[in-house]
Order: C-alpha cells, then sequence, then structure tokens
C-alpha cells in the first residue's frame, strides 16, 4: 500500500470518528468530507485535526483496526506531520508484509 492509499484511509476514518462524535447528515458530511480533504495533506500537521490525546487515540485504534497493525509502539507526540504518521504507518505496514 503506497502512502496515497493510506492517506485516503486515513481521511475516511477522520471522516468517520469526526461523525461519530457529532452525527451528521447530507450535505453537511459533503461539508465535513471536503474540510478533511483540505486538513488531512501530508505536508499538515497533525495539529491541524484540532483532536485532543483521547481523540488521537482513538484514531490510532481505527487505523489499527482498518489496517490489521499494531500502533501501540507510534507515539503521535513524537510526529509532527502527517506525512510522518503515514510514514509510520509505511513502515509498520512492511512489518506486516514480512
Amino acid at each position: 500500500m503506497n502512502q496515497e492509499e493510506m492517506l485516503s484511509i486515513l481521511k475516511e476514518i477522520v471522516v468517520e470518528l469526526s461523525e461519530k462524535a457529532n452525527p451528521v447528515h447530507g450535505k453537511e458530511i459533503s461539508k465535513l468530507r471536503s474540510i478533511v480533504d483540505a486538513k488531512v495533506t501530508p505536508d499538515s500537521p497533525l495539529s491541524a485535526l484540532g483532536w485532543d490525546s483521547l481523540q488521537m487515540t482513538m484514531l490510532l485504534l481505527a487505523v489499527e483496526e482498518k489496517l490489521g497493525i499494531d500502533t501501540s509502539n507510534v507515539s503521535l507526540f513524537d510526529l509532527y506531520t502527517i506525512g510522518d504518521f503515514l510514514s509510520e504507518l509505511q513502515i509498520l505496514m512492511d512489518k506486516k508484509k514480512v
């Protein structure tokens, strides 16, 4: 899986988690997707999500479930950009292949 595919999955997870926290419908979900598309780019800082540590933990758990990897050694506090996070995920995905 390449970084673009992982970014797409990450965006979907962010939309799902955001929608669960604050349910929206119809046009609002497309507005939410547009916001996520703008905020979730490899160059964006992780802080662009505006989430607290609990929400970031939920993100890690959702990524684990979706990708079937163990993110317990990933510290989001040591990463600056979404690209850094995707690089960590790529390393975990590569290890999973072995």
